[in-house]
Order: C-alpha cells, then sequence, then structure tokens
C-alpha cells in the first residue's frame, strides 16, 4: 500500500505534521516547483470562483461540480514530494484562496488555522539561539513563555528579540506578562479576589 497526499494530509489533521513535513524536505530547493504537474498551466483553473477560505467545503464540490475536476486530477498526478512542498508552502504563506495539493481553499482551512498553532521545538530553541526562520504563532508563543521562564543570564534578549522581529524592550514587555500570566501567585489572587 503506497502513501499518498491525502495520507499525510490526514496525519497532519490528527495533529501530526511530521509525515508531511519530512515528504516536502524531498523536494529542495526553490525550483521545486517545475516538477509540479501544474507547471506552465492556466492559473486560473486553480483559482475556482465560489471557493473560499469561509465556504463549507460540500456546498463549494457541489456548485462548482465537474469544473474543478481538471485542477485536482493534475495536483492528484503531482510527485508526492512536490505536492507535500505545495501543501507546506501554502500553509506557511497562508494562502487562503486557491486548490494546492488537490484541496480547495475551505478544505484546507482546518489545516491552516492547526498550522497556526502547532508547535516545532526545533524552531523554538532556534528562535531561541536567534534564528530568524518564519515562525507559527504558537512558535512564536512558545518562545516568548520559554524566554520568559529561562534564567535571564542563559537567554540573550538581543538575540531573542530580534529572531522575532521585535525590539528588546517589547520582548521583556511580552516576557512579563507571560510571567505574570503563569505565575501562581496571580492565579491565588485572583481567585482570592473572587
Amino acid at each position: 500500500m503506497s502513501i499518498g497526499i491525502r495520507d499525510l494530509i490526514e496525519a497532519a489533521h490528527r495533529g501530526d505534521w511530521s509525515p508531511l513535513l519530512e515528504e516536502s524536505k524531498k523536494a529542495p530547493g526553490k525550483h521545486w516547483a517545475e516538477e509540479a504537474r501544474c507547471s506552465n498551466q492556466e492559473v486560473d483553473i486553480f483559482v475556482p470562483l465560489g471557493d473560499g477560505p469561509h465556504k463549507d467545503p460540500e456546498t463549494v464540490k457541489l456548485h462548482l461540480g465537474i469544473s474543478i475536476n481538471r485542477a485536482r486530477n493534475l495536483c492528484a498526478s503531482c510527485p508526492l514530494a512536490v505536492a507535500a512542498r505545495c501543501m507546506v508552502e501554502s500553509l506557511r504563506d497562508d494562502d487562503e484562496f486557491g486548490i494546492r495539493a488537490g484541496l480547495l481553499a475551505c478544505e484546507r482551512s482546518p489545516l491552516r488555522a492547526a498550522w497556526q498553532n502547532r508547535v516545532d521545538e526545533e524552531a523554538v530553541s532556534r528562535a531561541l539561539q536567534g534564528s530568524t526562520s518564519p515562525l507559527s504563532k504558537g512558535e512564536r508563543e512558545a518562545v516568548i513563555a520559554r524566554f520568559a521562564a529561562e534564567n535571564p543570564a542563559a537567554v540573550d534578549a538581543d538575540v531573542v528579540a530580534r529572531a522575532l522581529g521585535i525590539t528588546r524592550e517589547y520582548l521583556l514587555k511580552l516576557a512579563w506578562r507571560e510571567r505574570r500570566r503563569s505565575s501562581p501567585d496571580t492565579i491565588a489572587s485572583t481567585t482570592n479576589a473572587a
């Protein structure tokens, strides 16, 4: 039994991003899209009117009917690594519209939300060391929480601020808020006040 893009997407829906991410790494470099079946095709067929991030997938499929078959068939014939990279890139870029890796925009919406909340611990560790790689919302929150919990001498605030693309002062303010939010004393005083 061979694994397809739907299997990788289903794993991601369950919260296991590693199969999709690992497969996407097999289509490296900036020219990965040249291997895609959609290369040199009309872009319009991949952005059907009536599809959007807030639409009901079943209603959209019923409304669009066979007009989406050509695009979805091209996606289905893509090499698995290319389809995985296509999906990952669409999630990283937060693409709201268009068919990517065979999924309509409305079908990708739950994945887009889950992607924004996922936390890759390696990315968090790299950011704490100064890497300026893009981070999801969940990863940014994890960096701030870990920075707030760390010994101030162990982590350089300037390095972390640069990694997050914010000022040192703003990072310190966010860390203060995080410590205040997660402090047991804050919870106890809130409970006693009630």
